[in-house]
């Protein structure tokens, strides 16, 4: 049975409900239009960023392209991208400064999307400062059962570095969002099903007029904390009222539970980037982070698939030799699949007249170039979806990284001249 909602409700939702299953289904224009007749317009779809951090940096030889513009080869490394080349945006040579006091793998990791210019030193020697998702987060989230969705791939069982060298988005200087790295725990985070009646009436309503009595009798600074107060409860019970209802119309998830982190590595990213899609998709998120591994983190790794036993990448970077230089390419490639294979679920998923992926930024990069030399110079950045043009721009060292985090900011509808060291908006993708 298809449930549509009648003009008042103002929704974009349709349903498909049977024998107690309730399945919310994507933006179908021509039942928006059934439903509300041709003299409303279908809601636009929402814009959603992703930004997929990878460690220790790349290749160069094999990463970087030898042409740029729109006919740009795909080198060795990026050869996964193939089926979805004219999809990918390609940004080469940004810089980022270094900033002396703090170790360079944990610098390059945690201030990868941060706010602050390297003279801005607010958290003990590292530039931390809200970062690009978390702003992104306050411009798009405000409608979702979740404002931002923070994901790792770091499964490793000792703790061998602090969250510096494994926590790339932050709410301010020091305060870094918890990431989640349990596939199950993910899928319980966006699908877990309602407690309680989510038309509930809300607490702050019940109490509304004796609180309205106290806030007469307080001075004014008191009121002024008073109504700060009842503002953050007002939102966290919003957010769960929004959970509730997210619960309720998602209904039937559209994938199993997961057991948990699975063995193999190929399939734990993927899971990963399959749970974000899925929340793209029922509009439960519209900011993610997934960071594929940690900074340094001298554990080895068994890229199933690829290598026959475990390699440990960021000795790798440090090992002379072309035995070593295949290897990360190999490492390269492995990690580029696995941006590609997001790339083609956003871009087969529908969403209003058109895919998921034309309302998607999805980014994919490192904080330093070259990691044998450690260089914060020649940074590459993939980039799928969104508005960008396509092909390989290269800027030779003559932009700050934050150009491109400036440019994401401003199409996402974040009034913002500056952000940390930039110098203006990468005008060349627009």
């Amino acid at each position: 049975m298809l449930h549509e909602p009648n003009y008042r409700e103002a929704s974009r939702r349709h349903f498909l409900r049977a024998a107690g299953i309730t399945l919310a289904l994507p933006l179908l224009p021509s039942l928006a239009w059934r439903a509300f007749g041709q003299s409303v317009n279908p809601a636009k779809p929402p814009q959603r960023f992703a930004f997929i951090y990878t460690p220790n940096g790349y290749n160069q030889k094999t990463f970087i392209p030898a042409t740029t513009g729109a006919d740009w080869e795909l080198p060795s490394a990026l050869t996964p991208l193939a089926k979805v080349k004219s999809d990918v945006t390609l940004v080469t040579g940004l810089d980022r400064a270094f900033v002396p006091g703090t170790g360079v793998h944990a610098q390059c990791g945690s201030c990868w999307l941060t706010s602050s210019p390297p003279t801005q030193t607010l958290d003990g020697g590292f530039p931390t400062n809200i970062s690009l998702d978390q702003l992104l987060a306050r411009q798009l989230g405000g409608d979702t059962a979740l404002p931002s969705l923070e994901l790792s791939c770091n499964d490793h069982a000792d703790n061998k570095e602090t969250k510096y060298f494994e926590s790339i988005s932050w709410y301010g200087p020091g305060y870094a969002a918890n990431t989640e790295k349990n596939p199950r725990n993910v899928f319980r985070r966006l699908f877990g099903q309602a407690k309680g009646d989510a038309t509930q009436r809300s607490v702050l309503d019940t109490v509304l007029a004796d609180a309205t009595s106290l806030r007469a009798r307080l001075a004014r600074d008191d009121q002024q904390k008073l109504d700060e107060y009842l503002t953050s409860v007002r939102e966290t019970e919003r957010r769960i009222q929004l959970a509730e209802k997210s619960s309720v119309r998602v209904g039937s998830p559209p994938l199993p539970e997961p057991t948990g982190v699975p063995e193999r590595r190929d399939d734990y990213l993927r899971m990963m980037g399959d749970l974000m899609v899925h929340a793209f998709h029922l509009d439960l998120t519209r900011v993610a982070t997934l960071v594929v591994d940690p900074e340094r983190w001298d554990s080895p790794r068994l890229f199933h698939g690829v290598f026959d036993k475990p390699q440990n990448h960021h000795v790798l970077t440090h090992t002379k030799g072309d035995e070593a230089k295949q290897k990360l390419t190999q490492i390269d490639r492995f990690h580029v699949a696995q941006f590609a294979y997001v790339v083609e679920k956003l871009k087969n998923n529908r969403d209003g007249d058109g895919t998921l992926l034309d309302r998607t930024t999805l980014v994919m990069g490192s904080g330093i170039s070259d990691g044998d030399s450690h260089n914060y110079a020649d940074l590459q950045v993939l980039i799928a979806g969104g508005a960008m043009k396509r092909g390989h721009f290269h800027f030779d060292g003559q932009r700050p990284l934050a150009d491109l985090w400036l440019t994401l900011a401003q199409q996402a509808g974040v009034k913002r001249e500056r952000f940390a060291d930039s110098t203006g908006s990468l005008k060349e993708l627009a």
